[in-house]
C-alpha cells in the first residue's frame, strides 16, 4: 500500500482532455470516472491564474500590512507627542486594531461564505483606506483609538480572504507555493513602508510628518480597492480572461474534493467537528505564539531600533533590511518545503523559527554598547514570518469541508488577534529602551511555537496511519481517491473523506 505523493503536480498524472473521460475499472465500491486534462492546457491555465490572481493578493497584502505598521513608523515622527500619549496608551492603540479585528472576525468570515469574496474584500479595503486618511485628523487618544478599532473591523476579512481565494483557484499541492508568494510581500511591506516613512518624513508642510503618512497610504488603499473591485475574478468558471476550454480545465483540475470549496450551505455538524478537532486548537495556539511576536514587531520595531541609539529617520531606513530578511526567509522556505520529500512543512517552519529565537536571545543579552550586533539580532527576529506562512498552508491543506474550513479559519484569526493584542502589552513603556519583558515574551513565544509544530507533525502521522488502516480494511488504497461512488457527498470534511491524507 503506497502513500500519496504530495511532491507531484496534478499535471504528472493526467492525459488529454480531448480524449474524453476515462471510465475507471471497478475497485471495491468506487465506480465513477476520473477527470483527465491535457498537461499543456493545464500548464497554460495555471500560468494565467498566477498572472491574474496572485498579484491582487500580493499588492493588497502589502497595502494592508503598511496600514498596520504605519503606527510604528509614526511613533518616531511625533505621533505620541501630538496625541499626548502616556503610560500604556500607545500599547492600546496597537492592540485596539485587533480588538476590532476580533469582534468582526466571525461575522465577516461567514459573510464571505455567502457573497463573492473578491467584492467583499474590495469594499472593505476602500472603507478602511478612508478611515486611515481620517486618522491624520485626530488630535487626541480617544478619537484615534476609535478609528483604530474600525480599521481592525474592516481589515478582519483580509487574510481569511487571501486564503479562501488561494483555495478557490489552486490544488492542495499548489497552495503552499502561492501562499509563500503573497507572504513574501510582508517583507516588501516592511521595506517599502520604511522607505515611505523616510520619504514622507522629509516633507515640510502645514501638517506633521505622521499625518502625511496616513493620508498617503489611505489614498493608495482606496484607489487599489476600486481597481480590484472591477478586475479580480471570483471563480475559475467565470474568469473573463480564460476561454471556454480553459475555464473547464481550471475547474476540472481542482478535482472532486474542490467541488465543495464554494459550498454556500452552513452545516452544523461541520461546526461541531471543527470545534472538537485537536488540529483546530493546535492551529489556534500556533496563531497566538506567532502573533505575539508580530504584535510586538509591527508596533514596537521602530522603537526597539531607536532604543539602540539611532535617530528617527535612520530608524525607518533600518526597517528596510528587516523587510528584506522577511522576503528572503519566505521565498527560501517556500522552495525548501517544495524540495523536501513529502513537503515537510512543520520541519521547515521550525528551521526558520530558530534564527529568530537566536536574535531575541542576542537582543536580551548583548550590551547596548554594541549597536551593530543588536541591529543584526533584530533583523534575525524577522525569520519567524516564514513559519506563519507554513502554518497557514497547513490549515488549507489539512481542513476539508466548506463550513469546517470557515470555522477553523475564523478561529485561527481569532488567535491571530489574541497574539497581536498580547504582544504590544508585553512591551512596557517604563522599560524603554531595553523592553526586557517584551523580549522575554518573544523568546517564550518562539519556544512554544516549536513545541506546537512538533506536536502537530506527530498528530498528523498518527491520523494518516489510522486512515491507512481504514482503507486497508475496505480493500482500497489512496490512489483510488479519484474514483468516487455517485452517492458520495462532495462537501466532505477531512475526517469523513477516507482518502484524505494529512500534510505535515
Amino acid at each position: 500500500m503506497r502513500r500519496l505523493d504530495y511532491t507531484k503536480s496534478s499535471s504528472e498524472h493526467v492525459e488529454s482532455l480531448g480524449d474524453g473521460p476515462v471510465t475507471a475499472p471497478k475497485h471495491g465500491q468506487l465506480t465513477t470516472f476520473h477527470p483527465v486534462i491535457n498537461p499543456a492546457l493545464e500548464k497554460r491555465v495555471i500560468r494565467k491564474i498566477d498572472m491574474m490572481v496572485i498579484p491582487f493578493i500580493c499588492i493588497t497584502y502589502l497595502i494592508t500590512y503598511i496600514d498596520k505598521a504605519m503606527l510604528g513608523y509614526s511613533a518616531v515622527f511625533g505621533l505620541k507627542e501630538s496625541l499626548h500619549l502616556h503610560g500604556t496608551e500607545y500599547s492600546w492603540l496597537g492592540s485596539m486594531f485587533y480588538f476590532g479585528y476580533l469582534a468582526f472576525e466571525y461575522p465577516t468570515t461567514f459573510v464571505m461564505q455567502k457573497v463573492p469574496v473578491s467584492k467583499w474584500l474590495s469594499v472593505n479595503l476602500f472603507f478602511w483606506g478612508g478611515i486611515t486618511i481620517a486618522l491624520a485628523g485626530c488630535s487626541n487618544f480617544r478619537s484615534f483609538l476609535a478609528l483604530r478599532f474600525l480599521i481592525g473591523a474592516l481589515e478582519s476579512c483580509s487574510t481569511p480572504a487571501y486564503l479562501l481565494i488561494t483555495a478557490t483557484w489552486y490544488t492542495v499541492e499548489e497552495q503552499p507555493i502561492r501562499i509563500g508568494w503573497w507572504s513574501t510581500f510582508l517583507g516588501l511591506a516592511n521595506s517599502f513602508g520604511g522607505l515611505l516613512a523616510f520619504g514622507v518624513g522629509q516633507i515640510k508642510g502645514a501638517l506633521q510628518s505622521w499625518q502625511y503618512q496616513f493620508i498617503f497610504i489611505g489614498a493608495i488603499s482606496c484607489a487599489w480597492a476600486i481597481f480590484m473591485f472591477f478586475t479580480l475574478a471570483e471563480h475559475p468558471s467565470t474568469a473573463p480572461w480564460l476561454n471556454t476550454e480553459e475555464r473547464e480545465a481550471a475547474v476540472q483540475r481542482l478535482g472532486v474534493r474542490h467541488q465543495g470549496a464554494n459550498h454556500r450551505e452552513i452545516k452544523k455538524y461541520q461546526i461541531i467537528e471543527a470545534l472538537t478537532d485537536p488540529k483546530t486548537w493546535l492551529f489556534f495556539l500556533c496563531g497566538v505564539s506567532t502573533q505575539v511576536v508580530n504584535g510586538a514587531a509591527s508596533n514596537f520595531g521602530s522603537l526597539i531600533i531607536e532604543g539602540f541609539g539611532y535617530s528617527n529617520l535612520v530608524t525607518t531606513l533600518f526597517q528596510i533590511p528587516y523587510g528584506m530578511v522577511v522576503l528572503v526567509s519566505n521565498v527560501s522556505a517556500m522552495y525548501l518545503q517544495r524540495w523536501l520529500p513529502g513537503q515537510k512543512r512543520c520541519l521547515v517552519a521550525i528551521i526558520y523559527v530558530c534564527p529568530a529565537l537566536a536574535g531575541a536571545v542576542g537582543i536580551h543579552t548583548i550590551s547596548r554598547d554594541h549597536k551593530v550586533a543588536l541591529l543584526v539580532c533584530y533583523w534575525l527576529t524577522s525569520t519567524y514570518t516564514a513559519s506563519f506562512a507554513m502554518v497557514m498552508s497547513l490549515i488549507t491543506a489539512n481542513t476539508g469541508g466548506s463550513t469546517k474550513r470557515t470555522v477553523v479559519n475564523a478561529l485561527f484569526f481569532v488567535s491571530y488577534c489574541v497574539g497581536n493584542i498580547v504582544g504590544p502589552f508585553s512591551f512596557k513603556s517604563n522599560e524603554a529602551p531595553t523592553y526586557t519583558s517584551g523580549i522575554v515574551a518573544m523568546l517564550v513565544a518562539y519556544c512554544v511555537e516549536i513545541f506546537l509544530l512538533l506536536a502537530f507533525a506527530a498528530y498528523a502521522v498518527m491520523l494518516n496511519r489510522k486512515k491507512m488502516e481504514v482503507l486497508h480494511g475496505q480493500g482500497l488504497v489512496l490512489e483510488d481517491a479519484g474514483f468516487r461512488n455517485e452517492e458520495t457527498p462532495v462537501d466532505q470534511t477531512d475526517k469523513e473523506d477516507i482518502f484524505f491524507c494529512y500534510s505535515y
